[in-house]
């Protein structure tokens, strides 16, 4: 990863670097008047070369301040020693132009020696101005890249964080879960061995899929019906005929991604709520079904919320804060008391299927 970033910043230096050249070349070229075409051309070749070595002289500038970590660094700029190593730079591509000058131009620039001084004086003051650019829009690049990178790290930090949380939320409802269905086992023991026996190798099944559900973030709808269906038939053995089931699948969503174990604990308030306080038959009925553009999940049972279950709306809280953490505010969970029946609903997003 780091050496792929490197690799990119190093093609963006160089696309900048050889953008930046060429066009102020092409600019000090087409600046000029025009003449002969061989006063033209040799011109044209000057400030190519020139161009040629301020690229070579901000290249090592760049060298000097990473080493120096004047502008890599969060401490504060070193102004003086920067401005010292520009006037050295504007003072070498002063010289190159002069050589280049000799050397291609048969030294036109020298042409008139009492107009010299001032000439060298405006082309070291314009070398200075073209590397201090060069130098504000590099640390301007650093400081961007650097607020990226932070930027990036602390999205790592909260996606980090928020799985933490996430898998913490989901290790409180494994062993509520757990720990209901040894009760309902407990209770079997004294009626029904046999039936206990097949229970405890039910449990087994469901505690495995509870296992593999806690690798993922997410599981399929089909899997926690499967797991649903496991944990009700250990319940109906110890509630025979109290424990009616309706099952209302819409076909087509078993794909459904939801938090691992979040329709199971809707099932289970369900079935410590109302089936266990329930005298006579109560119904249960589990659906999932297309809304609009939302897929909603329900739990229904016959019954009244109570205000004093504390566990339910501990429960209802923990898989409201698991869906929040996976799909934001597009996923939402809800308690409600109607005619007659407590649903618990969850709510998903189309693209969830």
């Amino acid at each position: 990863m780091a050496q792929a970033r490197s690799t990119r910043s190093d093609h963006d230096y160089w696309a900048c670097q050889l953008g930046g050249w060429c066009a102020l070349t092409a600019l000090s070229v087409l600046s000029t008047s025009f003449g002969p075409w061989e006063s033209v051309w040799r011109f044209a070749l000057a400030k190519t070369l020139c161009m040629g070595a301020g690229l070579a002289l901000s290249h090592q500038w760049r060298g000097y301040l990473r080493r120096r970590g004047w502008l890599h660094g969060n401490a504060a700029v070193p102004f003086r020693p920067i401005f010292i190593g520009l006037l050295a730079l504007a003072a070498l591509a002063t010289a190159a132009l002069v050589l280049v000058d000799l050397i291609i131009r048969n030294g036109a620039l020298l042409a008139e020696p009492a107009e010299v001084p001032v000439l060298i004086a405006f082309i070291l003051l314009g070398w200075f101005a073209v590397f201090a650019m060069w130098t504000v829009c590099y640390s301007a690049a650093l400081s961007r890249r650097r607020a990226l990178r932070m930027e990036l790290d602390l999205l790592k930090l909260e996606v980090n964080a928020k799985d933490t949380e996430l898998r913490a939320l989901q290790s409180q409802v494994n062993p509520h879960f757990f720990f209901n269905s040894l009760n309902s086992i407990r209770s079997l023991i004294y009626q029904d061995r046999d039936a206990a026996a097949q229970a405890v190798t039910r449990l087994a099944s469901m505690m495995r899929h509870s296992l593999q559900a806690g690798a993922s973030p997410t599981a399929r709808l089909a899997e926690e019906l499967a797991a649903i269906d496991a944990y009700l038939s250990i319940e109906h053995l110890r509630f025979d005929d109290r424990l009616q089931l309706r099952l209302q699948i819409e076909p087509g969503l078993e794909e459904v991604k939801l938090p691992p174990m979040a329709l199971q604990t809707l099932v289970e308030n369900a079935v410590k709520h109302g089936v266990e306080r329930s005298t006579g038959a109560c119904e249960l009925r589990v659906s999932a079904q297309r809304h609009g553009d939302r897929v909603l999940l329900s739990v229904a049972n016959q019954g009244r919320l109570s205000e004093s279950s504390e566990s339910t709306r501990l429960g209802l809280a923990n898989t409201a804060k698991r869906l929040n953490l996976l799909f934001g505010t597009d996923a939402a969970c809800s308690l409600l008391e109607r005619d007659g029946w407590v649903v618990a609903s969850i709510e998903l997003p189309q693209a969830c299927a």
